[in-house]
């Protein structure tokens, strides 16, 4: 726990070390225990362990093990950080977006998840999972790679392309070359639900996220919001072939 970061060892006596170790490397079993529980663990006395909890700033012990069901987030970043998957960053449907992408992937022969750049690690990932649950599916992250040719007399395809802004060059030319194909279906998961990608796909998925670049080309956008769409419809898919 972080409050045990403002103790000053230099101040501990041997006792105090004793029950310092012992609630640092059972931190999960301190929430359920009693003082007398503690003191008999680390080999010390039930006053020696209100002591300690009384240096480390807490009234009683009842205090003392809230702060410790509760994790002591100190860094507004960190806070931040867990509203990536909020509610608010999506759109309220959401749910029947995914369910109908789901439904209709599950006549699908072929499923093409298409990205590059950070983007291409997800398509991997999804390629992975949906084949994981029995579907033909892989991942496209070249896109000088003759895609064209590898599906040639193939029908009910799916192509679904991921790219943060909906603005990837390559992404766009790629599914722009599979429009009005009725062969394939293509699905397109995007933080611009404006994009030039958005809108020249069947479907969209789409969500907030803030763009983070580093030496004006170096991507650090989160992908977490791109990853839980593929689980999520993965899921969906899953659920409907086993119902």
């Amino acid at each position: 726990m972080s409050f045990f970061g403002k103790i000053d060892f230099n101040d501990l006596s041997e006792t105090d070390r004793a029950i310092y170790h012992y609630m640092s490397s059972q931190s999960d079993k301190i929430p359920y225990m009693r003082v007398r529980e503690i003191a008999k663990e680390s080999h010390t006395s039930a006053s020696s362990v209100m002591r300690f909890i009384r240096k480390l700033g807490f009234e009683s012990f009842t205090e003392f093990r809230t702060h410790f069901k509760v994790p002591d987030f100190e860094s507004a970043d960190f806070v931040s950080s867990l509203t990536i998957l909020s509610a608010e960053r999506f759109p309220r449907d959401i749910e029947g977006k995914i369910t109908r992408i789901a439904e209709k992937m599950i006549a699908c022969e072929n499923i093409i998840f298409y990205g590059i750049g950070a983007s291409a690690s997800i398509c991997e990932y999804a390629a992975r999972r949906f084949a994981t649950i029995g579907f033909n599916s892989f991942a496209l992250v070249d896109h000088t790679y003759p895609i064209v040719a590898k599906l040639k007399n193939t029908s009910e395809n799916m192509l679904i392309a991921l790219s943060v802004t909906g603005y990837t060059t390559e992404v766009v030319e790629v599914v722009n070359g599979f429009r009005n194909n009725p062969d394939f279906t293509t699905v397109a998961i995007t933080s611009d639900a404006n994009s030039t990608l958005a809108k020249m796909s069947d479907y969209m998925l789409d969500y907030v996220i803030d763009v983070q670049r580093i030496n004006k080309h170096e991507d650090l956008t989160s992908q977490i919001p791109s990853m839980f769409l593929v689980e999520s419809l993965s899921e969906v898919v899953r659920k409907i072939v086993n119902a």
